[in-house]
């Protein structure tokens, strides 16, 4: 007999965790979604419970796009995620550190779209999303691991809860981002003036926009799809780094530019 699985019951649990700033603890199994596409549903259900509180979904975002982090959170997939119009923060803002469990931030491409990106025949490829890419932008995620335990938790229901994410912050657009080598674009991390690290495009399954067709793929599978005007944090180039109260956070990549943080 197919299961018959309601995310309502997760989605309220998680909502409730989020608002009352208080840790995920592993869901009861009657409730907990079983693989990634309930987890999806429960994404979907959450942001509805958290509109009210925290504003509509604006973006996305896609987490472990990378061997280092699938092999750190045992999956062998990418996990995407709602970026929630509260989180937002321009260029030069500022997060409260206070306001999260365990603060880090990771160094990111981000597209913004200019069209959607419904299901097609055979699915999307990186050439496919291209013409759908208004401009590329370097980015700062803020992401919280706000979890008793999130091995425990299990990768559905860290995909329920938007797999870390917490904040995002946004630089300028590029000025020919078309004209650029994507997979050799070098980003780096500086905190409080110290560098954290450096990566390459390449680290995005191979290519940025290798990992943007991989989102609208999935997103399609679950019922959504990418639209024009949201953005996507395409994956950190860079494993996320620890931020503290107090900390400046600035994100280079060569041919984009820069973007910057601060957490008080």
């Amino acid at each position: 007999m197919a299961r018959i699985f309601d995310p309502a019951p997760a989605a309220a649990i998680i909502a409730e965790a989020r608002l009352g700033r208080r840790l995920l603890t592993p869901l009861a199994a009657d409730v907990a979604p079983a693989d990634p596409a309930e987890g999806y549903r429960v994404q979907f259900a959450l942001h509805g419970l958290l509109q009210p509180r925290l504003g509509p979904r604006v973006g996305w975002k896609i987490g472990a796009t990378t061997r280092v982090m699938q092999e750190w959170l045992a999956i062998d997939h990418p996990c995407g995620g709602g970026v929630l119009e509260s989180g937002l923060r321009p260029d030069g803002g500022s997060f409260v550190a206070a306001q999260c469990f365990r603060p880090m931030v990771e160094t990111e491409i981000v597209a913004r779209l200019s069209a959607d990106l419904p299901a097609r025949p055979g699915g999307h490829d990186r050439q496919s999303v291209a013409t759908a890419v208004a401009s590329l932008h370097p980015g700062i995620e803020l992401v919280d691991d706000r979890y008793d335990d999130f091995a425990a938790v299990g990768v559905p229901a860290l995909i329920g809860d938007d797999f870390f994410q917490a904040g995002a912050v946004i630089g300028a657009a590029a000025p020919d981002w078309r004209a650029l080598d994507l997979p050799a674009l070098r980003g780096r991390v500086t905190i409080s003036g110290a560098a954290r690290g450096e990566g390459v495009g390449a680290a995005m399954m191979g290519h940025p926009l290798a990992a943007l067709a991989w989102l609208a793929n999935t997103l399609n599978a679950a019922g959504t799809a990418l639209r024009a005007g949201e953005f996507v944090f395409l994956g950190s180039v860079v494993a996320p780094q620890p931020v503290v109260a107090g900390d400046r956070v600035e994100v280079a990549f060569d041919g984009l530019g820069r973007v910057g943080v601060s957490f008080g």
